[in-house]
């Protein structure tokens, strides 16, 4: 059966006639059906052959250009990532420098510094690999990897600028109750727009070379400039005193003085009671001294100390 339909398929015509328009003669073909049947396969073949070709190469250029524009976006994500990085490194400079100051008020306030552990702000997180759960990526996409570093830093800073707050209130409510003391506690320079040229402990002598034991701060200014009063107190003594020439002594109370030297006038007397930044004398070279400046100092209970450990502002 199979062999008879086959031998059909070549066997049989289809007679074509053609009467041309300006021809009397009729012209006959016969053709194959098997042939006509070829070329029909043939053509539905090239159509799908073809069809194909153009829809892969729209998919290809649509990805081509979803390759395009995710690679500007990533690009843009990283510029992005950089500004934040730079934005967090200077909030994290100006952080360093207020922990500084509040450092140093703390101090003024007498309260205890806080804890180096402390001030680390360290917390506990998951570990490397769960950070979808973190930062809601799964770690593995450009933003994933982009935004952990300076989701992290601003997280130390968060914490960070959360501690100081709470010291700073801890400051604010201590000064309030104890306004009065801390009036007497020297927390400024006593002249402005000088030059530290000496600092507390041990130099090389100016005169002979030595090392020796500095207690105050040298600092050096103008002739005649004035020299004020470091915080609330009572004058107890003026005059020269050896190498330091011409002085003032003011007594604040709770064991601390302050002693200015090598002064050109002397502008208050033992006994009397001055406030802080009151002009109590003026720059000069008396004494054992090379030029124009004020020797500082800051006693408790009878012991040199570091004026700058009080000072809160210069």
């Amino acid at each position: 059966m199979l062999f008879q339909w086959i031998e059909s398929y070549v066997t049989d015509r289809i007679t074509i006639v053609v009467i041309p328009k300006a021809s009397a003669n009729v012209r006959s073909y016969r053709i194959p059906v098997g042939a006509i049947y070829g070329a029909l396969l043939a053509v539905l073949f090239g159509v799908f052959v073809t069809g194909n070709a153009v829809l892969r190469t729209a998919a290809l250029a649509e990805a081509r250009e979803d390759v395009a524009r995710l690679s500007g976006e990533n690009r843009d994500l990283t510029e992005r990532v950089a500004e934040m990085r730079g934005t967090l490194s200077g909030l994290s400079i100006e952080l360093a420098q207020l922990s500084s100051f509040e450092e140093r008020i703390r101090a003024v306030a007498d309260l205890d510094p806080i804890d180096d552990d402390v001030r680390m702000v360290g917390v506990g997180g998951p570990a490397v690999g769960s950070e979808r759960n973190l930062l809601g990526f799964d770690g593995e996409g450009p933003e994933g990897l982009l935004a952990r570093g300076p989701r992290t830093d601003a997280e130390t800073l968060s914490r960070q600028t959360r501690l100081l707050r709470e010291s700073f209130t801890e400051v604010l409510d201590a000064l309030s109750t104890r306004r009065d003391e801390i009036a007497r506690i020297p927390s400024i320079l006593p002249v402005e727009n000088s030059a530290l040229t000496a600092g507390f402990g041990f130099r090389a002598d100016p005169f002979t070379g030595r090392r020796t034991m500095h207690h105050g701060l040298d600092l050096s200014t103008r002739r005649g400039e004035p020299i004020v009063a470091t915080a609330d107190g009572t004058v107890r003594f003026t005059g020269t005193s050896g190498d330091l020439g011409l002085i003032v002594e003011i007594d604040h109370g709770n064991g601390i003085v302050t002693r200015y030297g090598h002064n050109s006038r002397v502008f208050v007397g033992k006994g009397q009671d001055v406030v802080r930044g009151q002009v109590i004398a003026a720059v000069g070279s008396s004494g054992r001294s090379t030029n124009p400046h004020v020797h500082y100092e800051v006693r408790v209970s009878d012991r040199c100390v570091n004026p700058l450990r009080y000072v809160v502002s210069s």
